[in-house]
């Protein structure tokens, strides 16, 4: 052991010398030491040291991640003599010492350092996860899960395999606000499905400064597992359901379209129809009505949605009739109690729940759509389900009032609520109206949005030009233009012998 520790803490330098190592030489002396903890018998890492403890007491995850990690793991694949070799050793669980190594671990590894062991950093999330989903304690594993993910790729824009095992955890916790850090961020990358590429000749080493997090997060680095297609389906399905949770209905709206929006082969999938059938529900949540499926979504796909989900449909066009047609909420009810077979085995029925409680309120909103003022008995007649309860129909719009739902102000001209007078206010009036600072602290915050995007487009475009098919098809392109330069122009069908001019001749007659 006493050979041992100089070995594994022989990189990176400590103290740091006064010229950092170049990034290859950075890259040179960590694959070496990885190389050289790969030759350790994981017995010799978990063997203790002179004067007692271990080497997890001695090394400091932020300064040498690489041995720590490793220690780390052998600790837990520790068999103990009972357990099969790589099993989880029954030391390790929420509340243990080892599993507090693991969360100071997780807060305090080098970034760049873990760049090079992504693939044990993987198994020590699967691990984290699964033992905590073993003690039915899936929440003790989302902070850990979530820091490393985080700290591997603190933009949170290229999409990994620890992001579904992540979102999985939250919704099976109930942890929805705990979701939030990873959720919120938007994903615009995918990893490549193979480190071939022209982009890897731009930054060559994992330790150089990255402008994309998806040129490092590779199938060279591991930091995520191969994705199959369903992969990001069931995140953005997952991160859907959170949403719903946290009755934040226009992001679950926005999840659930990337899933029924994604490409098909012949077939919309499962996971697809689910989404569907969730997003015509979040759509009347957060809409009151029911919305146009996308202008991206095929044909085929727009057809096999509407064949399978009738139901779902028909849901939808009753709440809108109804609330178009200044109707009660018993037509709704009925149709929701006709269409128990369907919600219940969909795992739906709380969304139907929330949509007919949801009716009376877009009733309510839809009346500004069309009057300036209203008295609370005229509202009661029009949208309570008791058209004589006055004082519950003014307590209930003073709820959706205060509640930031409706833009209104109510005036109270006697004790008697059924004259009490509501008046709807438009977007610039109000309780609900920004005031000039407001306004310019969201007009600031949708800039800095576009200029996010734009960036990421930029560097779409820039990994397009990359590509071989693309640059193929560029070149084709090009020598196509050149062919028909060569050949002359004045010899298409279009612009010989004058034709050209014919057009222009025949407009000047009209004239």
């Amino acid at each position: 052991m006493d050979a041992l520790l100089p070995q594994l803490l022989s990189f990176p330098p400590h103290p740091e010398p006064a010229k950092p190592p170049s990034d290859s030489e950075y890259d040179k002396h960590i694959k070496n030491l990885v190389h050289h903890i790969n030759t350790i018998p994981a017995s010799k890492l978990t063997s203790g040291v002179p004067g007692g403890g271990d080497l997890l007491d001695i090394i400091d995850p932020s300064k040498n991640t690489l041995p720590y990690l490793y220690t780390l793991l052998a600790h837990i694949n520790s068999s103990g003599g009972k357990q099969k070799s790589g099993s989880i050793s029954d030391a390790f669980h929420p509340g243990s010492a080892l599993w507090q190594k693991m969360l100071d671990f997780m807060e305090r590894f080098d970034e760049r350092q873990i760049r090079y062991a992504g693939i044990e950093l993987r198994r020590l999330i699967e691990y984290t996860a699964t033992k905590a989903q073993r003690v039915s304690q899936p929440w003790a594993a989302i902070p850990p899960i979530r820091s490393a993910i985080l700290r591997v790729d603190e933009s949170g824009s290229t999409f990994t395999s620890s992001h579904t095992t992540f979102a999985r955890l939250c919704l099976e916790a109930r942890a929805y606000t705990a979701a939030l850090p990873v959720l919120d961020h938007n994903i615009f990358h995918f990893p490549p499905t193979t480190n071939k590429s022209a982009e890897n000749s731009m930054f060559p080493h994992l330790s150089s400064h990255h402008d994309s997090s998806s040129t490092f997060i590779t199938p060279d680095s591991g930091l995520s597992a191969k994705l199959e297609y369903r992969d990001h389906l069931i995140y953005f399905l997952y991160g859907a359901m959170i949403f719903m949770g946290l009755k934040k209905w226009k992001r679950a709206l926005h999840f659930l379209e990337i899933v029924i929006m994604s490409p098909m082969v012949s077939n919309v999938s499962k996971i697809q129809v689910d989404a569907y059938k969730k997003w015509v529900l979040v759509s009347l949540l957060y809409k009151g009505h029911p919305l146009d499926l996308p202008k991206t979504i095929s044909q085929q796909a727009t057809k096999q949605y509407h064949a399978i989900c009738k139901a779902y449909d028909g849901l939808a066009e009753v709440f809108k009739d109804g609330i178009l047609n200044e109707e009660s909420d018993q037509r709704l009810i009925a149709e929701a109690t006709a269409g128990e077979a369907w919600w219940a085995p969909d795992f739906n029925r709380g969304l139907i729940v929330q949509v007919i409680n949801a009716f009376r309120q877009f009733s309510v909103l839809q009346l500004g759509k069309t009057f300036a003022a209203l008295t609370v008995a005229d509202i009661a007649r029009r949208t309570s389900p008791d058209p004589n309860d006055y004082p519950g129909t003014g307590d209930y719009v003073i709820h959706l009032i205060s509640t930031g739902v409706l833009n209104a102000t109510i005036s109270q001209p006697s004790n008697d609520p059924a004259s009490w007078i509501l008046r709807f206010s438009d977007s610039t009036s109000g309780p609900l109206s920004r005031t000039e600072e407001q306004q310019h602290q969201h007009l600031e915050k949708q800039t800095r949005k576009i200029k996010l995007l734009m960036e990421h487009i930029r560097e779409a475009d820039r990994k397009l030009s990359l590509n071989k098919d693309y640059i193929a098809d560029a070149k084709k392109a090009k020598k196509t233009r050149l062919n028909d330069l060569e050949g002359g122009m004045d010899e298409s069908p279009w612009m010989t012998h004058g034709d050209a001019f014919e057009h222009d001749e025949d407009m000047m007659a009209d004239l």
